[in-house]
């Protein structure tokens, strides 16, 4: 016989139904709350994205990534580590706010490689992990957990595109001390796409700015090649032709010379003439020398030994004018094939130029270095730095801002004609706060 309910129990059956209930709207408060913080996560997202998208200087972008990671998770400090060159597959600390223990060894430091333990495993796990338990997946005893632990990280958050690493996030505990939450590492890790994505977007970005920038210094240089090859036929040509009767005047002055006492009233008026003779010799000489600079043999050449020697050749020179010389010049460069006269040449050209233009006195820094297949070295001064106006001309022969010195315009013509004969390059760029540098780039001998 069926149970009917009476009256005496349906209070209880009441109340069993409004558990029931009170349970399921509680239920589904939690997953609308859930859905709601989904939503704000989301839209938090796209307008942190929409903001750094609009960034295309890689140091800016950084920057921001950490202050935004910093500002939304509310913790004490944060770090970022990112491939510094494109063709290695390493990851190196690059930025970093708010640390109380930075890396002992400094920033810039290598951190992990592509194919090491840690940066497989958060490539294949691609969202945020806490310390604790990269731990347990990998190993407590690694390199990088060590790294990690000594700028006491939290969180690691991979960045990655297309099933490659961009970059790692690093976050410390929250300020408030409360550990992460599975909200918090889902947001972060629908985040890390996001910024992924403006590294790759700012990489490409600045790798096609290069590209063009190069592009464009290579045609400039073409084009001023061609000009320097025209006008070395034209300088030939007039040299030859002033050579000759200029030896006969050259001659008729030594006769003269011998005619005149050293009490003759003409002899001030016989020395202005010889000068300027000479004057017009030396003129001639390095239109010559444009043209076709002397042969000389090459042989292996340390820039550093060549730099070092030709600053010795003027020290008491910068020394009498007040100018300071700083040096840096590593022993250990590669060596390179060169004119180790040419090259003094060139930089015997640079130093008096520096010399020039800091009249009363300054600082002049001379610098080797070699990177990816090129030896380089650098020659800079305190002076005004060069009017941007100017720096497009400032390799055109006959181009001079020292008319009033006597000036020719073909000391820098000279040393881009030497410099490019080896293969390689000479610019010039303004440094801050003042003074300007010229860079020679020359390449290394291709091991057989």
């Amino acid at each position: 016989m069926p149970d009917f309910d009476t009256p005496e129990n349906l209070p209880d059956k009441v109340d069993i139904l409004r558990q029931v209930v009170e349970a399921k709207i509680t239920q589904l408060t939690e997953a609308n709350r859930a859905h709601r913080r989904k939503i704000f996560d989301l839209y938090t997202v796209f307008e942190i994205s929409r903001h750094l998208n609009a960034m295309l200087e890689t140091d800016s972008l950084l920057d921001s990534i950490l202050l935004t990671a910093i500002g939304q998770m509310g913790v004490n400090g944060a770090a970022i580590a990112i491939q510094k060159n494109p063709e290695e597959e390493k990851l190196y600390f690059v930025k970093a706010k708010g640390l109380s223990t930075p890396p002992q060894a400094g920033w810039q430091d290598l951190f992990c490689e592509f194919d090491g333990i840690m940066c497989q495993f958060l490539l294949r796990r691609n969202q945020a992990i806490t310390i604790k338990e990269l731990c347990e997946r990998i190993g407590h005893q690694t390199e990088e957990v060590n790294k990690l632990t000594e700028i006491e990280a939290e969180l690691v958050i991979p960045l990655s595109v297309k099933n490659r690493l961009e970059g790692i996030l690093i976050l410390t505990g929250k300020i408030s001390g409360v550990p992460f939450s599975e909200n918090d590492t889902e947001f972060l890790s629908i985040l890390a796409n996001q910024l992924a994505v403006t590294i790759e977007n700012a990489r490409l970005y600045e790798l096609e700015k290069n590209s063009n920038s190069q592009l464009r210094d290579t045609q400039n240089q073409l084009i001023r090649l061609e000009k320097l090859a025209a006008l070395g036929e034209l300088s030939a040509t007039i040299a030859h032709e002033v050579n000759n009767p200029l030896g006969i005047i050259k001659n008729y002055l030594a006769l003269i010379s011998q005619q005149l006492a050293a009490e003759d009233p003409n002899t001030p008026f016989y020395q202005v003439i010889k000068e300027e003779v000479d004057r017009i010799a030396k003129i001639v000489r390095q239109l010559l020398d444009f043209y076709r600079p002397k042969a000389e043999e090459i042989s292996a050449v340390d820039l550093s030994q060549v730099l070092d020697e030709t600053v010795l050749l003027v020290e008491k020179q910068l020394t009498s004018s007040n100018i300071e010389v700083l040096r840096q010049l590593p022993r250990s460069l590669p060596k390179i094939e060169a004119s180790a006269g040419q090259l003094k040449q060139v930089f015997l050209n640079l130093l008096m130029n520096a010399r020039e233009v800091m009249p009363s006195g300054g600082k002049l820094e001379v610098s080797t270095r070699a990177e990816n297949g090129y030896v380089e070295a650098e020659v800079a001064d305190s002076g005004e730095g060069i009017p941007e106006e100017y720096m497009e001309k400032i390799f055109e022969p006959f181009f001079t801002t020292k008319k009033e010195k006597g000036g020719t315009g073909l000391g820098l013509s000279v040393c881009l004609g030497i410099v490019s004969k080896h293969g390689g390059t000479i610019r010039a760029r303004n440094i801050k706060p003042k003074g300007a540098a010229f860079v020679v780039r020359l390449p290394l001998k291709e091991k057989t």
